[in-house]
């Protein structure tokens, strides 16, 4: 349970330092919010994905009237299994309307339990593609795809699944 705090305290603390400096450098605008919803895991060789929730927090970064970036920290549950997600998505605005269209990459982390937590073992790599619509000024609503993309690598050997999220994010 030690690593698990320590480990959640440095990812923290990245997210932190990255919409820091974000703000101080940029000139666009800068939202922070909440999101959450739906999310079902697949493992590469299972006919059916397991279902659960995600919860968890974003910052969208202005860069143009029709180009953000929005990196996340969310937390996953499947049934007894817990997961840690970090995507780092470009929203592509299409034709300056609310449709947008989501690319990026995102670091997945499962843990396995108090008996196994060896860092490296459980260290995912995706791919996550997606759609989103702005409801209103600072309610949205997106599903997103990751699958893996580090394949038959001993640093993420065993985060061997794609996930499928559907959720509501809410500025603050």
């Amino acid at each position: 349970m030690y690593y698990i705090i320590i480990l959640m305290k440095k990812i923290l603390f990245i997210a932190f330092v990255f919409v820091t400096i974000q703000s101080a450098f940029s000139q666009g605008e800068i939202e922070v919010g909440i999101t959450g919803g739906y999310l079902n895991v697949t493992a590469n060789d299972a006919d059916e994905g397991n279902s659960g929730f995600y919860a968890g927090l974003y910052s969208e970064i202005s860069l143009t009237n029709s180009l953000k970036v929005q990196p996340e920290l969310l937390y996953g549950n499947i049934e007894d299994q817990n997961l840690l997600y970090l995507p780092v998505v470009l929203k592509y605005y299409v034709a300056h309307s609310d449709l947008n269209l989501q690319a990026g990459p995102q670091a997945t982390y499962l843990f396995k339990g108090d008996n196994d937590l060896e860092f490296k073992d459980q260290l995912g790599l995706d791919l996550t593609v997606g759609v989103g619509y702005d409801i209103f000024h600072n309610i949205y609503i997106n599903a997103r795809y990751g699958f893996k993309i580090a394949q038959n690598d001993e640093t993420f050997s065993s985060a061997d699944f794609n996930t499928f999220m559907v959720g509501l994010s809410i500025g603050l």
